[in-house]
Protein backbone atom coordinates (compact mmCIF):
# COMPACT_ATOMS: atom_id res chain seq x y z
CA UNK A 1 0.00 0.00 0.00
CA UNK A 2 1.37 3.23 -0.86
CA UNK A 3 1.65 5.89 1.34
CA UNK A 4 -0.77 8.37 0.12
CA UNK A 5 -2.91 5.60 -0.24
CA UNK A 6 -3.27 4.88 3.46
CA UNK A 7 -3.54 8.39 4.37
CA UNK A 8 -6.43 8.25 1.90
CA UNK A 9 -7.86 5.10 4.07
CA UNK A 10 -7.48 7.18 7.05
CA UNK A 11 -9.72 9.93 6.18
CA UNK A 12 -12.44 7.38 4.82
CA UNK A 13 -12.21 5.31 8.33
CA UNK A 14 -12.36 8.81 10.25
CA UNK A 15 -15.62 9.53 12.20
CA UNK A 16 -18.34 11.33 11.08
CA UNK A 17 -20.07 14.49 12.88
CA UNK A 18 -21.76 13.79 15.92
CA UNK A 19 -25.50 13.04 16.01
CA UNK A 20 -26.24 16.26 17.47
CA UNK A 21 -24.88 18.13 14.35
CA UNK A 22 -26.23 15.75 12.10
CA UNK A 23 -29.68 16.15 14.02
CA UNK A 24 -29.46 20.11 13.48
CA UNK A 25 -28.51 19.62 9.95
CA UNK A 26 -32.11 17.95 9.51
CA UNK A 27 -33.94 20.53 11.62
CA UNK A 28 -32.66 23.31 9.89
CA UNK A 29 -33.44 21.29 5.85
CA UNK A 30 -36.97 21.06 7.10
CA UNK A 31 -38.72 24.51 6.04
CA UNK A 32 -41.74 23.18 8.80
CA UNK A 33 -38.99 23.58 11.79
CA UNK A 34 -39.04 26.57 14.40
CA UNK A 35 -36.66 27.71 16.67
CA UNK A 36 -37.90 25.26 19.38
CA UNK A 37 -37.01 22.26 17.25
CA UNK A 38 -33.57 23.08 16.93
CA UNK A 39 -33.30 24.22 20.89
CA UNK A 40 -34.54 21.03 21.77
CA UNK A 41 -31.86 19.19 20.09
CA UNK A 42 -29.52 21.35 21.41
CA UNK A 43 -30.89 21.01 25.14
CA UNK A 44 -29.80 17.16 24.88
CA UNK A 45 -25.69 18.35 24.74
CA UNK A 46 -25.82 20.25 28.32
CA UNK A 47 -21.30 21.32 27.51
CA UNK A 48 -22.56 22.99 24.12
CA UNK A 49 -25.76 24.88 25.22
CA UNK A 50 -23.53 26.87 27.63
CA UNK A 51 -20.45 27.21 25.44
CA UNK A 52 -23.36 28.56 22.61
CA UNK A 53 -24.55 30.90 25.19
CA UNK A 54 -21.09 32.33 26.23
CA UNK A 55 -20.01 32.60 22.45
CA UNK A 56 -23.77 34.66 21.64
CA UNK A 57 -22.71 37.11 24.47
CA UNK A 58 -19.31 37.62 23.36
CA UNK A 59 -17.87 40.66 22.01
CA UNK A 60 -16.88 38.75 19.06
CA UNK A 61 -20.76 38.82 17.95
CA UNK A 62 -21.86 42.09 19.67
CA UNK A 63 -24.85 41.49 20.09
CA UNK A 64 -26.66 44.24 22.34
CA UNK A 65 -29.04 42.11 24.02
CA UNK A 66 -28.14 39.36 27.24
CA UNK A 67 -28.99 36.14 25.25
CA UNK A 68 -29.68 33.40 28.35
CA UNK A 69 -31.87 31.02 26.45
CA UNK A 70 -31.02 28.52 23.46
CA UNK A 71 -33.52 29.84 22.09
CA UNK A 72 -32.42 33.50 21.91
CA UNK A 73 -29.06 32.26 21.06
CA UNK A 74 -30.61 30.98 17.94
CA UNK A 75 -33.16 33.78 17.28
CA UNK A 76 -30.27 36.63 17.47
CA UNK A 77 -27.32 34.72 16.13
CA UNK A 78 -29.33 32.84 13.17
CA UNK A 79 -29.54 28.85 12.47
CA UNK A 80 -26.83 28.93 10.21
CA UNK A 81 -24.58 30.84 12.85
CA UNK A 82 -25.36 28.33 15.90
CA UNK A 83 -24.80 25.00 13.80
CA UNK A 84 -21.42 26.25 12.62
CA UNK A 85 -20.19 27.21 16.44
CA UNK A 86 -21.74 23.58 17.30
CA UNK A 87 -19.57 22.17 14.13
CA UNK A 88 -16.40 24.02 15.55
CA UNK A 89 -16.73 22.51 19.07
CA UNK A 90 -17.26 18.69 17.51
CA UNK A 91 -14.88 18.97 15.32
CA UNK A 92 -12.38 20.29 18.17
CA UNK A 93 -13.83 17.23 20.35
CA UNK A 94 -12.38 14.76 17.59
CA UNK A 95 -9.13 16.03 17.69
CA UNK A 96 -8.46 16.08 21.05
CA UNK A 97 -5.66 13.74 21.70
CA UNK A 98 -2.88 16.25 22.45
CA UNK A 99 0.63 15.37 23.95
CA UNK A 100 2.70 17.80 25.76
CA UNK A 101 5.63 15.72 24.48
CA UNK A 102 5.58 16.72 21.27
CA UNK A 103 7.55 19.47 19.54
CA UNK A 104 4.31 20.36 17.56
CA UNK A 105 1.72 21.64 19.79
CA UNK A 106 -2.37 20.92 18.29
CA UNK A 107 -3.13 23.78 21.23
CA UNK A 108 -0.93 26.12 19.45
CA UNK A 109 -2.51 25.11 15.77
CA UNK A 110 -6.15 25.62 16.94
CA UNK A 111 -5.13 28.90 18.81
CA UNK A 112 -3.53 30.12 15.26
CA UNK A 113 -6.77 28.56 13.88
CA UNK A 114 -9.17 30.73 16.32
CA UNK A 115 -7.07 33.45 15.90
CA UNK A 116 -7.42 33.48 12.12
CA UNK A 117 -11.47 32.57 12.78
CA UNK A 118 -11.44 35.88 14.51
CA UNK A 119 -9.75 38.19 12.25
CA UNK A 120 -11.61 37.10 9.36
CA UNK A 121 -15.11 37.55 10.84
CA UNK A 122 -13.55 41.50 11.81
CA UNK A 123 -12.73 41.74 8.04
CA UNK A 124 -15.52 40.71 6.97
CA UNK A 125 -16.86 43.74 9.03
CA UNK A 126 -14.94 46.17 8.38
CA UNK A 127 -15.55 45.29 4.45
CA UNK A 128 -19.41 45.13 5.55
CA UNK A 129 -20.25 42.06 4.24
CA UNK A 130 -23.74 41.91 5.66
CA UNK A 131 -24.15 37.92 6.24
CA UNK A 132 -21.00 37.23 8.25
CA UNK A 133 -22.43 33.42 9.48
CA UNK A 134 -19.31 31.71 7.76
CA UNK A 135 -16.59 33.75 8.49
CA UNK A 136 -15.53 32.43 12.08
CA UNK A 137 -15.56 28.92 11.40
CA UNK A 138 -13.92 29.13 7.95
CA UNK A 139 -10.86 30.27 9.77
CA UNK A 140 -11.38 27.78 12.66
CA UNK A 141 -11.38 25.08 9.87
CA UNK A 142 -9.00 26.17 7.09
CA UNK A 143 -6.33 24.13 8.80
CA UNK A 144 -8.11 21.08 9.88
CA UNK A 145 -5.92 18.44 7.52
CA UNK A 146 -2.70 19.75 9.63
CA UNK A 147 -4.59 18.37 12.40
CA UNK A 148 -4.97 15.80 11.04
CA UNK A 149 -1.71 15.07 10.18
CA UNK A 150 -0.99 15.74 13.89
CA UNK A 151 -3.44 13.16 15.52
CA UNK A 152 -2.74 10.37 12.64
CA UNK A 153 1.46 10.89 11.20
CA UNK A 154 3.02 12.86 13.63
CA UNK A 155 6.26 11.41 12.61
CA UNK A 156 5.84 12.40 9.54
CA UNK A 157 4.77 15.91 9.75
CA UNK A 158 7.43 16.57 11.81
CA UNK A 159 9.71 15.40 8.73
CA UNK A 160 7.70 17.84 6.61
CA UNK A 161 8.40 20.59 8.86
CA UNK A 162 11.66 20.48 9.12
CA UNK A 163 12.31 19.87 5.51
CA UNK A 164 10.18 23.03 5.04
CA UNK A 165 12.68 24.93 7.24
CA UNK A 166 16.30 23.53 5.98
CA UNK A 167 14.97 24.15 2.14
CA UNK A 168 13.03 27.53 3.11
CA UNK A 169 10.31 26.27 1.11
CA UNK A 170 6.13 26.94 1.86
CA UNK A 171 4.98 23.98 3.93
CA UNK A 172 2.38 22.80 1.12
CA UNK A 173 5.43 22.02 -1.04
CA UNK A 174 7.30 20.00 1.69
CA UNK A 175 3.86 17.86 1.98
CA UNK A 176 3.29 17.15 -1.12
CA UNK A 177 6.88 16.39 -1.91
CA UNK A 178 7.01 14.06 1.22
CA UNK A 179 3.62 13.07 2.07
CA UNK A 180 2.13 13.14 -2.15
CA UNK A 181 -0.91 15.17 -0.71
CA UNK A 182 -1.27 18.49 1.17
CA UNK A 183 -3.13 19.62 4.01
CA UNK A 184 -5.76 21.35 2.46
CA UNK A 185 -6.59 18.56 -0.05
CA UNK A 186 -7.00 16.44 3.12
CA UNK A 187 -8.98 19.44 4.58
CA UNK A 188 -11.51 19.34 1.55
CA UNK A 189 -11.42 15.65 1.76
CA UNK A 190 -12.64 15.78 5.19
CA UNK A 191 -15.04 18.36 4.83
CA UNK A 192 -16.87 17.09 1.88
CA UNK A 193 -16.79 13.33 4.73
CA UNK A 194 -18.43 15.72 6.94
CA UNK A 195 -20.86 17.25 3.94
CA UNK A 196 -20.34 20.93 5.00
CA UNK A 197 -21.48 23.70 3.04
CA UNK A 198 -19.50 24.27 -0.33
CA UNK A 199 -18.18 27.91 0.88
CA UNK A 200 -16.36 26.09 3.78
CA UNK A 201 -14.92 23.14 1.68
CA UNK A 202 -13.54 25.98 -1.11
CA UNK A 203 -12.67 28.25 2.12
CA UNK A 204 -10.17 25.63 2.75
CA UNK A 205 -9.13 24.25 -0.41
CA UNK A 206 -8.38 27.61 -1.84
CA UNK A 207 -7.63 30.17 1.70
CA UNK A 208 -3.62 30.19 0.53
CA UNK A 209 -4.23 31.68 -2.97
CA UNK A 210 -7.86 33.35 -1.84
CA UNK A 211 -8.64 32.88 -5.16
CA UNK A 212 -11.53 30.32 -6.52
CA UNK A 213 -10.83 28.79 -9.95
CA UNK A 214 -9.32 32.37 -10.59
CA UNK A 215 -12.20 34.74 -9.20
CA UNK A 216 -12.30 36.30 -6.18
CA UNK A 217 -14.91 35.14 -3.50
CA UNK A 218 -14.99 37.37 -0.46
CA UNK A 219 -15.04 34.92 2.43
CA UNK A 220 -11.99 32.94 0.82
CA UNK A 221 -9.95 36.36 0.63
CA UNK A 222 -10.30 37.92 3.36
CA UNK A 223 -9.70 34.25 4.76
CA UNK A 224 -6.42 34.30 3.06
CA UNK A 225 -5.30 37.28 4.68
CA UNK A 226 -6.63 37.04 7.63
CA UNK A 227 -4.24 34.03 7.85
CA UNK A 228 -1.66 35.95 7.13
CA UNK A 229 -2.32 38.88 9.58
CA UNK A 230 -2.13 35.70 12.25
CA UNK A 231 1.08 34.67 11.68
CA UNK A 232 2.16 38.07 11.58
CA UNK A 233 0.77 38.90 15.28
CA UNK A 234 1.70 35.14 15.69
CA UNK A 235 -1.51 33.88 16.97
CA UNK A 236 -0.71 30.30 17.48
CA UNK A 237 1.70 28.46 15.62
CA UNK A 238 0.53 27.41 11.66
CA UNK A 239 4.00 25.85 11.39
CA UNK A 240 4.58 27.43 8.07
CA UNK A 241 8.06 28.99 8.25
CA UNK A 242 7.38 31.13 4.58
CA UNK A 243 4.49 33.80 5.57
CA UNK A 244 3.30 34.98 1.81
CA UNK A 245 2.80 38.70 0.80
CA UNK A 246 -1.11 39.12 0.45
CA UNK A 247 -2.17 37.81 -3.59
CA UNK A 248 -2.20 41.57 -4.55
CA UNK A 249 -5.06 41.23 -6.60
CA UNK A 250 -7.27 40.57 -3.23
CA UNK A 251 -5.53 42.99 -1.33
CA UNK A 252 -7.06 45.47 -4.28
CA UNK A 253 -10.74 43.96 -3.97
CA UNK A 254 -11.01 44.35 -0.67
CA UNK A 255 -10.01 47.97 -0.64
CA UNK A 256 -9.02 48.87 2.65
CA UNK A 257 -8.12 51.86 3.55
CA UNK A 258 -4.78 52.75 5.19
CA UNK A 259 -4.27 51.71 9.11
CA UNK A 260 -7.88 50.03 9.03
CA UNK A 261 -6.54 46.47 10.23
CA UNK A 262 -4.47 47.99 12.90
CA UNK A 263 -7.25 50.22 14.22
CA UNK A 264 -9.04 47.14 14.64
CA UNK A 265 -6.18 45.08 16.55
CA UNK A 266 -7.74 45.99 20.00
CA UNK A 267 -10.93 44.46 19.46
CA UNK A 268 -8.69 41.12 17.20
CA UNK A 269 -6.96 40.66 20.29
CA UNK A 270 -9.98 40.89 22.79
CA UNK A 271 -12.04 38.34 20.99
CA UNK A 272 -9.02 36.10 20.06
CA UNK A 273 -8.69 35.84 23.83
CA UNK A 274 -12.24 35.09 24.72
CA UNK A 275 -12.54 32.79 21.65
CA UNK A 276 -9.89 30.56 22.92
CA UNK A 277 -11.00 30.46 26.52
CA UNK A 278 -14.60 29.51 25.01
CA UNK A 279 -13.41 27.01 22.67
CA UNK A 280 -10.67 25.27 24.11
CA UNK A 281 -10.65 25.44 27.67
CA UNK A 282 -13.41 23.60 29.79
Amino acid sequence: MTHIQKIIDTINDFPTLPTIYVALSEVMANPRSTINDAADILSRDQAATAKILRAANSSLFGLKVNVDTVTKAIFYLGFDEVKNLVSAMTIIRLFNSYSTNHTISAIDLWKHSIAVGVINRNLGAIIAIKNLENYFIAGILHDIGKLFFYKYYYDDYQKVIEYAITNNIEIRDAEQLILGITHTTIGQMLAEKWKLPRTLINAISYHNTGLVNGKVDFLVATLHIADIVANALELGISYDEIVPQPNILIWEKLSFRVGEIIEALPKIMFDFDESFELLLKN
